[in-house]
């Protein structure tokens, strides 16, 4: 296995350390910060949707086709109300393999193995679906994207979007207004460096259960959205692109990987070297936030 300390195999992005000098010096030391947080909550879920839209290196259409908004502790509250959802409704919840393993790990009296994927079992009336977009297993819009968008409006298929990663990505172009698309769900932790104050939104059709509750009863983490608003006001969704795009695609060269639409995610040969980085015996993903850091501060890499 190749022991390069600038490889990972977390979807951690890179920290990046001017969210937190503007943090430090216009929003920490304000006297109005509990005043502030109180009122964070309605204009975070006016902000996010206009952040999202501004980004000109991703293209994300329908969002406005969703008559309800969440607040959610990053996308992982939003998530867990999917399980329970599902669960109450009697879905039997699938994914392709390569997916974020939080949602395989968390169920409860149940083992899914990867044979019980998409990719091995198709998908049946019945199923309901989660997926990531950027993929969690490539860094790029799912290739099955189109073809799960049909089978799920033909079958009736409830599916949620992970959209944790953007913020961290580029030239994702999709359109999630689509009857089967119940919830599409963002989180700041990645793109805005908020892993400490994480805060996140839910786009959805469905007006039930502790999301809905917890929002209109504001009882979100006020901190969290106040500090997510200071952040979308002076940074855009292309901020971290931008700023590692060309390391990203130096490492990639260097290293002899497949580059993908996320800045910290590199695809790896599918030779035995690699190997042991595999998702579900399927991708060879390696995070490379690490190596963009190294990159950026001094062009080397680990050797």
């Amino acid at each position: 296995m190749n022991k390069n300390p600038d490889f990972g195999n977390t979807g951690n992005s890179v920290w990046n350390q001017p969210y937190m000098d503007h943090l430090s010096e216009h929003f920490f030391n304000d006297p109005q910060l509990p005043k502030t947080c109180q009122e964070a909550q309605p204009i975070f879920l006016e902000l996010y949707p206009d952040w999202i839209e501004s980004s000109k290196l991703n293209n994300v259409q329908g969002l406005r086709a969703f008559p309800y908004r969440f607040v959610s502790v990053g996308t992982t509250q939003a998530l867990d109300w999917w399980h329970y959802w599902t669960a109450v409704n009697g879905y039997e919840l699938k994914m392709f393999r390569g997916e974020y393993p939080y949602n395989r790990d968390v169920i409860l009296n149940q083992e899914i193995n990867w044979s019980d994927s998409i990719d091995d079992t198709g998908l049946k009336q019945g199923d309901a679906v989660m997926v990531s977009v950027p993929f969690s297993g490539t860094g790029r819009t799912p290739t099955q994207w189109d073809w799960l968008m049909e089978e799920c409006n033909a079958k009736n298929i409830p599916v949620l979007v992970d959209m944790a990663w953007f913020g961290t990505c580029h030239g994702i172009n999709i359109n999630v207004d689509h009857p089967c698309i119940k919830m599409v769900v963002f989180s700041t932790t990645k793109g805005l460096s908020c892993g400490n104050w994480r805060a996140g939104i839910a786009f959805s059709r469905i007006n039930e259960g502790s999301l809905e509750v917890q929002t209109d009863w504001t009882h979100g983490c006020h901190l969290n959205t106040a500090i997510a608003n200071e952040l979308f006001r002076n940074f855009t969704p292309d901020t971290m692109p931008k700023k590692y795009g060309e390391a990203h695609i130096a490492i990639c060269e260097h290293y002899g990987f497949e580059t993908t639409n996320t800045i910290h995610i590199a695809q790896a040969p599918d030779t035995p070297e690699w190997k042991p980085w595999h998702r579900d015996d399927t991708y060879n993903r390696i995070n490379i936030a690490n190596a963009l850091k190294r990159w950026k501060k001094d062009g080397t890499f680990y050797e």
